[in-house]
């Protein structure tokens, strides 16, 4: 389960298990594919199957 590290606009370090679905649930309290996507669109040229733990990843608002 991802941890949230702040509030919308952020950034987040990829942990252990960290998924866009999970990030979207942990941000905005939903991991619907609709959020997962903008976290994705966030962060171009980052594959939601290959995230790197320590990675930085933009958390839109």
């Amino acid at each position: 389960m991802s941890t949230k590290q702040g509030t919308p606009a952020c950034t987040h370090r990829v942990g252990e298990g960290d998924t866009f679905s999970e990030l979207a649930r942990a941000y905005y309290g939903d991991g619907s594919d609709r959020l997962a996507r903008k976290i994705q669109d966030a962060n171009p040229g980052v594959s939601p199957t290959s995230l790197q733990l320590g990675q930085t990843l933009n958390i839109p608002v």
